[in-house]
């Protein structure tokens, strides 16, 4: 009977997060992505050119996705409603957390479907490669967020580290967010591996304020 309550809950949890935190931000992302091909040439492209919109734009999606995981529980009415929850309130991160990281993968194989019916040469190093980029920098807005709790920094710290890559990529190494438009793609391996430690950390650290 415990266990039947609690899985329940954990469902019904699932279903109003997709419902009112994660569509709106899935719908923003979806709208970056159709704007991507405004922005940037992608027919009959080469695998470098090819990483080009991929790792300059459609990255961007990590941030939206990921960054506000904890945004909701800043609103006290919905902090009090999670508090008076069966279940931990870890639970409910994780699953905002796999819902995020769903949709960045979705939308990121949706695009390099349809830059590979425009003739673009696309490969699972830059499918995988584009996920990476787009989690590691949606985890260091998150990992702000879990600190920081104030949503505009959060946003700034991924922005930032945006920034820094236009301005000195070749200088950030295994960090690189740009490297597969110069063929390197060993970057994205510490990329990935960073964004799922800083995730950990994140959850990790909310969990430790929410027992204060």
């Amino acid at each position: 009977m415990k266990q039947s309550k609690h899985t329940l809950q954990v469902w019904q949890i699932a279903k109003v997060n997709l419902r009112h935190n994660f569509l709106p931000l899935l719908l923003l992302s979806v709208i970056i992505m159709m704007l991507t091909p405004a922005l940037f040439g992608i027919t009959h492209l080469d695998s470098k050119a090819t990483a080009v919109p991929l790792e300059m734009f459609l990255s961007i999606i990590g941030i939206i996705l990921l960054v506000p995981i904890f945004q909701p529980e800043h609103d006290d009415e919905i902090k009090d409603i999670i508090a008076s929850k069966y279940i931990d309130s870890t639970y409910i991160h994780l699953i905002r957390v796999v819902y995020s990281v769903v949709g960045i993968i979705v939308l990121v194989l949706i695009f390099s479907l349809f830059m590979l019916l425009r003739g673009c040469e696309i490969t699972m190093a830059l499918i995988c490669g584009t996920i990476a980029d787009a989690m590691f920098l949606g985890s260091m807005g998150l990992l702000a967020l879990a600190i920081t709790g104030n949503l505009p920094v959060s946003f700034m710290v991924s922005l930032l580290y945006y920034v820094i890559n236009i301005a000195m990529k070749s200088k950030l190494g295994n960090f690189n967010l740009f490297a597969m438009m110069d063929g390197n793609y060993k970057p994205n391996s510490y990329l990935f591996v960073a964004s799922i430690i800083f995730i950990t950390i994140s959850v990790s650290v909310k969990r430790g304020f929410a027992k204060k």
